[in-house]
């Protein structure tokens, strides 16, 4: 009886010291993890002189060079196979020749030219020509059943199409719904309609913003990856039935989108500036704006497009993990490091946005470098995120681990801003209860107790969040993964995503839950199950079944 006393006492005292040891070994890493050091690297890292951090662009090359410098110095181990701390990514760069850009406007007796860059823009990315006769379609919004239809009558085939930029009154745009949506919604429409063009009229505080010297035409040199090797899917199987393909049509006639000035825009429609401003205040109040077909005017857009090879970089460094078999599994924690760049004449500084997920990792590397846990740890900076997550595309389908190892990606993206006790998790349901269970473990546990919002992990919620960030591929690949996300701003995607706007306290914790959620999982027995969709059992490219819709013939 004695005996079995002591041996219980014994194999207490013993789990004791192994659950202190562990305690000890994440209070040693988060101690390492400070406020101070996150303002060092975001003062450096979020500055105006990185001009946004563009893809690709010197200013990102300078921010990989610092991040890939400190993960040598700090002891982090490379695991490319040039023993570098570089994905190198290749990218297509489009970019329009200015002096063959340009708009025509003939009425029959003369013409007048203006040129890109001076009047107009445009995300064009092939060259071309696009011309036709002109029809005025106020907002062009198409929408009977709410009593406003601007293309009601109207035939739209072969003509270019003059539209307002400017919202509907009264129509209340979430947070993280950009202009860019709500043009391509209405562009869309148009385009359907037969339409060789849409030029949108800038907006009043645009035109003031152009009157005052911004240079707000012009032309920012955009990259994309030359090859994505899939779509971007959006949504899973809800069975074993096989994925239906992608199907994308396409219109025969050629298209354009353009941006013009006030100047063009009252030329274009026999018109005054002044009149032009009068169509904009009445659209404010509510009033619509009558469309109509201009006579004697026809307009021609020639646009000239350069392409040519360029590269941009992941950084990857991994921490090794402490067990000699689990060191062979891996947590992937991420981030993207790009921003937009300027637009409008504006730095778009992106220190939310995402400065403070690329100054999180450096933090949480060093906090993995005091304790390590049982299985290796992968830091990523990705690339590209804001050009359709082409970093992290690239990265799983050049993964340099098997991506069956991999048990879990823990994503962060905009961590700094909003309620202070709430957070945003999107992705931690959807394949693995145990990932959902080991944050909430963690967040109740270390006492740093946000309190959490699923709203987008909805497939079906109208701003499609879930897919908006780095976390999406992995979980393309039957990864499961978390996007740790404070959510929308008024600043999102604007020159005011300023580092005077960030929460360090907030910040901060957030840096301590992700380092401690990869803390937790890097000591579990097994990888996460895949336990939530049976759709998905195993992890790996057989998961991702769609044609690109980037291949010849597609986007």
């Amino acid at each position: 009886m004695k005996m079995s006393r002591v041996f219980v006492r014994l194999f207490s005292v013993l789990i004791l010291g192994h659950l202190c040891t562990e305690a000890f070994s994440q209070s040693r890493g988060l101690k390492t993890i400070s406020e101070d050091e996150l303002k060092y690297h975001m003062n450096f890292l979020g500055a105006k002189e990185f001009r946004g951090r563009e893809t690709p662009s010197p200013e990102l090359e300078i921010a990989t060079l610092y991040l890939g410098n400190w993960a040598k110095n700090a002891g982090l181990k490379p695991i490319m196979k040039d023993g570098s701390f570089y994905q190198t990514i290749p990218f297509t760069v489009t970019s329009v020749f200015q002096p063959n850009t340009k708009i025509r406007i003939s009425n029959g007796s003369g013409e007048q030219i203006y040129y890109y860059g001076k009047a107009f823009s445009g995300n064009f990315t092939d060259s071309g020509s696009y011309e036709g006769s002109v029809v005025f379609a106020g907002l062009g919004i198409n929408d009977p059943e709410n009593g406003w239809d601007d293309l009601k009558g109207l035939d739209l085939t072969g003509k270019v199409v003059i539209i307002l930029d400017e919202p509907r009154k009264g129509n209340n745009y979430a947070q993280g719904f950009s202009v860019s949506n709500r043009l391509n919604a209405i562009v869309s429409t148009i385009r359907e309609r037969g339409a060789n063009a849409v030029f949108s009229v800038v907006s009043p505080e645009r035109e003031q913003k152009l009157a005052a010297g911004s240079r707000i035409f012009d032309d920012i040199p955009s990259g994309r990856m030359g090859v994505l090797y899939d779509s971007q899917r959006t949504s899973f199987p809800s069975g074993n039935e096989p994925a239906t393909p992608t199907v994308v049509s396409r219109p025969s006639l050629p298209f354009g989108q353009a941006e013009i000035s006030h100047e063009m825009a009252a030329l274009i429609l026999g018109i005054t500036k002044a009149e032009i401003g009068d169509m904009f205040k009445a659209i404010r109040l509510g009033n619509q704006v009558p469309s109509k077909n201009i006579s004697g005017k026809n307009i021609r857009l020639d646009v000239e497009i350069e392409k040519y090879a360029s590269t941009s970089r992941n950084v990857i460094a991994a921490v090794e993990g402490s067990d000699p078999l689990l060191k062979n599994e891996y947590i992937v924690i991420c981030g993207h490091d790009d921003h937009l760049g300027i637009s409008d004449g504006e730095i778009m500084p992106g220190a939310d946005d995402n400065c403070t997920a690329t100054v999180a990792l450096i933090e949480i590397g060093q906090a993995l470098m005091t304790e390590r846990p049982k299985r290796s740890v992968i830091l990523c900076w990705f690339t590209g995120e804001e050009k359709i997550m082409n970093g992290s595309h690239y990265f799983l389908n050049n993964c340099p681990v098997p991506v069956e190892k991999i048990s879990a990606c823990l994503d962060m993206d905009m961590i700094s801003r909003n309620n202070p006790d709430s957070l945003f998790l999107i992705g931690t349901d959807l394949l693995s209860s145990q990932l959902d269970a080991s944050v909430k473990r963690v967040n109740s546990r270390s006492g740093i107790n946000f309190g959490f919002d699923y709203r987008y992990s909805n497939l079906t919620h109208p701003q499609r969040v879930y897919f908006r960030s780095d976390h999406y591929p992995f979980i393309r690949f039957g990864i499961p993964s978390v996007w740790f996300f404070s959510g929308f701003t008024p600043d999102y995607h604007t020159p005011a995503d300023v580092l005077e706007s960030v929460d360090y306290n907030k910040f901060f914790k957030v840096t301590r839950l992700v380092y401690l959620t990869a803390f937790d999982i890097g000591n579990m027995k097994d990888l996460l199950k895949l336990d939530v969709n049976p759709a998905v059992t195993s992890r790996g490219i057989q998961n991702v079944k769609e044609p690109s819709l980037y291949k010849a013939g597609g986007r």
